[in-house]
């Protein structure tokens, strides 16, 4: 009986050390692989400012990401908007582009929407970007507040409907 007393403090101490052990080496869980960056573009967060245009844009933008040891490898960025013009428009562009709040910057990664007119300026946009780099997704992560979302038409070529990215929701 002496044996057994011993034994199951010494099988315990054992399973306690490889579970202290284990938990030391153990990776972190990965980020979220879906960081969703949640929008309501309008015409006054524009630079400069649009006046007296009543439009919108609510959507989103997800980073669908690949990670390998903690880093982006890949992924695929979705646009997904519901769009109001009071009238038809003729969108030429959705894309992000690189700005702090107030300043205009170069497009990052381009949506891929061609040219087309609306007749009744209410829809929406939705699109599957690939091939963007990872560091340039890394780059939104790590300082989202440094790039914008932005909405381009005929009558405002650059740039309609505008918003600041800020830190995103995860799923």
């Amino acid at each position: 009986m002496k044996r057994i007393r011993l034994a199951v403090p010494a099988v315990l101490v054992g399973i306690l050390a490889l579970v202290v052990i284990g938990g030391a080496t153990a990776k972190k869980p990965a980020l979220s692989a879906t960081p969703v960056f949640k929008l309501n573009l309008k015409p006054s967060q524009e630079v400069p400012p649009i006046k007296g245009l009543r439009a919108d844009a609510v959507g989103s933008v997800t980073f669908d990401l690949e990670r390998s040891a903690g880093a982006i490898t890949s992924g695929e960025v979705i646009f997904y908007f519901n769009y109001s013009f009071p009238a038809s428009v003729n969108i030429t562009g959705l894309h992000i582009h690189q700005g702090a709040k107030g300043a205009n910057g170069p497009v990052m990664v381009n949506s891929g929407v061609a040219s087309f007119t609306d007749a009744d300026g209410q829809g929406n946009i939705t699109t599957v970007v690939t091939g963007t780099s990872p560091a340039t997704l890394q780059a939104i992560l790590d300082n989202p507040r440094n790039y914008y979302v932005n909405l381009h038409t005929s009558v405002n070529p650059d740039g309609a409907l505008r918003e600041q990215m800020h830190n995103p929701k995860k799923r």
